[in-house]
C-alpha cells in the first residue's frame, strides 16, 4: 500500500519541533566528533535527525569533484533509506536544472513541495511510495579547490521546512561542510604521500601498503613477477628538449604503462625515468610476454617524442622483499642496455 501521511500527525508545533531537532543535534554532535572518523560523524548525525523527528523521512549526503556527472547517495538515514539506497543521478538536460545538480552548481533553491501527481516520476514515487510531501536541497561547500556537495531532506508534510525553519537545517549542511572537507583533505595528503605528483602513479613509499598483499610465504603461493624498466637515452631528451619535454615524456610513458597492465598489477615510478611494475599470479613466461608487451607500447609513443624503454624482470622468490626482487630485476634491465636497449632481459 502507498505511505500516505497522517493528517493528525501533520498537525505539530513548529517551534516545539524546531528546539527538539537543537537539542538531539547539539548533544549527538558533541557526542560523535570525539574519536569518530568523519563520514561516521555525518552518519550519526543524520541517523539522530531522522529519529528524533520521524517527520523527516530521509537524509542523505554527497560530497566530491564538482564536476560529477553522476551522484549517489553516500551517507543516508530514515525510512525511505531504501531510495536513496537505489538511486543514481545522472546530469542531463533535465536533471542539471533539478534540485540537486542545482545546489551543487551554485543556484538557490527553496524548500519544494511534491505529491503522487508531480511530473517527475521519482517525486512521484516518493509522494506515493513513502510519503513525502517536502524537499530541501542545501549545498555543502569546500574549503578543498573543486569540491563540493549536497545535503537532502524530505519531510512527510506541506511546507515542513519553511515551519521548522530552514537555518538549523543549513548550520548542519555548514556543519558537514567542514566535516566532509577534513575528510577530504585527509584523504588527498594520504594519496599524495603515496603516489608521485608528476605522473600520479604509485611511489616507493606505497610499498608497504602492496607488499602484503604480493609476498610468498612458500614454492606453494602464486608466483609474482617484478620489472624494472628505464626509459632509454632520457638524459640526452632532457639535454636537447629540456625538462620540461622530459616530464612529458614521462607522463606519457606513466599513462602507457598504466593502461597497458591488467588492473590487479602495480606500477610504480621507483626514481627518475625507472618505473616498477609488480605482476601477482603471473609466471616468469607470462612476465616475458607482459613485459614484451610494455616495450611495443613504449615504442610506440611519439607524442611528445619517440622513446624506448629496457626491462629487467625477476621472479619474486619466497620470503623476499620486493625491493631485493627489484635489485635483481636491476641487472636484467643493465643486461638489456648493454645489448643496445630497447629489449627485455631475464634476470640471471
Amino acid at each position: 500500500m502507498p505511505a500516505k501521511p497522517d493528517p493528525l500527525f501533520r498537525v505539530f508545533d513548529a517551534s516545539k519541533e524546531r528546539a527538539q531537532i537543537a537539542e538531539t543535534l547539539l548533544s549527538s554532535a558533541a557526542r560523535l566528533i570525539s574519536g569518530r572518523a568523519e563520514r561516521e560523524i555525518v552518519m550519526g548525525i543524520c541517523d539522530a535527525l531522522t529519529r528524533t523527528s520521524p517527520r523527516i523521512r530521509l537524509a542523505w549526503t554527497w560530497f566530491g569533484p564538482q564536476g560529477t556527472q553522476l551522484i549517489q547517495p553516500q551517507i543516508y538515514a530514515g525510512q525511505a533509506a531504501a531510495y536513496a539506497r537505489n538511486i543514481s543521478i545522472r546530469r542531463s538536460l533535465l536533471t542539471q536544472n533539478g534540485p540537486v545538480f542545482a545546489v551543487l552548481d551554485g543556484k538557490p533553491l527553496e524548500a519544494f513541495n511534491i505529491s503522487p501527481w508531480s511530473l517527475y516520476g521519482p517525486w512521484r514515487k516518493l509522494a506515493a511510495e513513502y510519503g513525502i510531501r517536502n524537499v530541501l536541497a542545501l549545498p555543502v561547500h569546500s574549503r578543498f579547490s573543486g569540491y563540493g556537495g549536497v545535503f537532502v531532506l524530505y519531510a512527510d508534510t506541506d511546507d515542513y521546512f519553511n515551519l521548522v525553519g530552514t537555518g538549523l537545517f543549513s548550520a548542519l549542511a555548514s556543519l558537514f561542510s567542514s566535516v566532509l572537507t577534513a575528510s577530504s583533505e585527509r584523504i588527498e595528503i594520504e594519496h599524495s604521500a603515496h603516489h608521485d605528483a608528476l605522473t600520479g602513479l604509485l611511489n616507493r613509499h606505497a610499498l608497504a601498503q602492496i607488499e602484503p598483499r604480493l609476498l610468498r610465504a612458500s614454492d606453494n603461493d602464486p608466483p609474482v613477477c617484478v620489472l624494472l624498466l628505464d626509459l632509454d637515452n632520457f638524459k640526452r631528451i632532457n639535454d636537447q628538449s629540456g625538462h620540461t619535454t622530459g616530464d612529458l615524456v614521462l607522463q606519457a610513458a606513466a599513462r602507457t604503462l598504466a593502461k597497458t597492465v591488467r588492473e590487479q598489477d602495480h606500477v610504480v615510478r621507483w626514481g627518475g625515468e625507472e618505473f616498477l611494475v609488480c605482476m601477482p599470479h603471473t609466471s616468469l613466461q607470462d612476465g616475458l610476454l607482459a613485459a614484451e608487451k610494455l616495450r611495443e607500447a613504449i615504442a610506440n609513443l611519439t607524442d611528445p617524442l619517440p622513446v624506448t624503454v629496457s626491462i629487467g624482470i625477476a621472479e619474486l622468490e619466497p620470503q623476499q622483499k620486493i625491493a631485493l626482487a627489484a635489485d635483481r630485476a636491476d641487472i636484467g634491465l643493465l643486461q638489456a642496455k648493454a645489448a643496445g636497449r630497447n629489449r627485455v632481459c631475464l634476470a640471471p
